[in-house]
């Protein structure tokens, strides 16, 4: 009887030892922390939307000189005959919209991909002076240029990258070739004449035109998801069309023909340069 009891005793006290064990290790099951969570993988994929924003135009524009210019071959009866240098420069803003079209893959934390972009804007510079001088010699002289350079529609292909700061939240980079379109129009007219004789001379000439300009376009961004499938983004670039020339035909007249190597005929040449910044909201949809 009394080993029947020591048994029972021994038994219950095994139960009791094994049940504080499992409660042990159960406790500590529930108080160790959950495995990380891996990062969301719809980022990868076909993505088109719009975008809306400001562009800050940079547009200059310069005529180096093309005045009349006495010469008798023994050298220039004008003192010094320097030509003036007419330069303009304006950054006028406008807003802009457009769209776009890329394809984006993700590696782990990084986000890789290539998008094309339209956008369309139309802003304006122009610029108006007149220059008179008398030389030396008595002889009058005035310039009058005129100019304008406008910017329409652009577009780019680029290269993306990028790291997701969150799940949901992507910071990247972006790059690549941009093309715009850039027209000018200028009008140009010089007068030289001697208020003590007959003597006059002037030389005019106007032009105007567009071209596709190529250059590179460069900046950065954040990206979001708001909804399944849906994302918003909001993006700075700088793109730069380049500095490029123009030559406007000038028509030179004189009261007594070309008077020594007084030209008859030549060309005032326009320089200038297209460039512009933009920041962009736009809108997603992934496919």
């Amino acid at each position: 009887m009394l080993k029947v009891a020591w048994l029972g005793l021994l038994t219950v006290l095994c139960l009791t030892e094994f049940a504080q064990a499992q409660g042990t290790q159960a406790s500590r099951q529930k108080k160790r922390p959950p495995p990380p969570s891996t990062p969301s993988s719809n980022w990868t994929g076909l993505q088109t939307g719009a975008t809306g924003g400001n562009s800050s135009l940079a547009q200059n524009f310069a005529e180096p000189g093309s005045h009349l210019c006495i010469d008798t071959g023994l050298g220039p009866v004008s003192a010094g005959c320097v030509e003036s240098h007419l330069l303009f420069s304006g950054h006028p803003n406008s807003p802009t919209f457009g769209g776009f079209l890329g394809y984006r893959a993700q590696f782990g934390l990084a986000v890789l991909g290539v998008e094309g972009d339209l956008s369309w804007k139309h802003a304006t510079s122009n610029g108006t002076k007149t220059v008179s001088s008398t030389d030396y010699y008595g002889v009058q002289h005035t310039e009058l240029f005129q100019g304008s350079m406008q910017q329409g529609w652009d577009a780019s292909l680029r290269a993306r990258g990028g790291f997701l700061l969150t799940p949901s939240l992507l910071a990247y980079g972006t790059a690549g070739l941009a093309i715009g379109e850039v027209c000018d129009s200028f009008h140009y007219s010089a007068s030289i004449s001697d208020p003590e004789s007959w003597w006059h001379a002037t030389a005019s000439g106007a032009g105007a035109s567009c071209r596709f300009r190529p250059g590179y376009t460069a900046g950065g961004g954040f990206e979001m998801v708001v909804a399944d499938g849906l994302k918003a983004r909001i993006e700075y670039r700088y793109t730069d069309l380049g500095s490029f020339s123009a030559n406007v035909p000038l028509t030179a007249t004189s009261s007594s023909g070309c008077w020594g190597s007084f030209v008859c005929a030549g060309n005032a040449r326009i320089d200038m340069s297209a460039a512009f910044q933009t920041i962009r909201l736009g809108l997603g949809v992934d496919f």
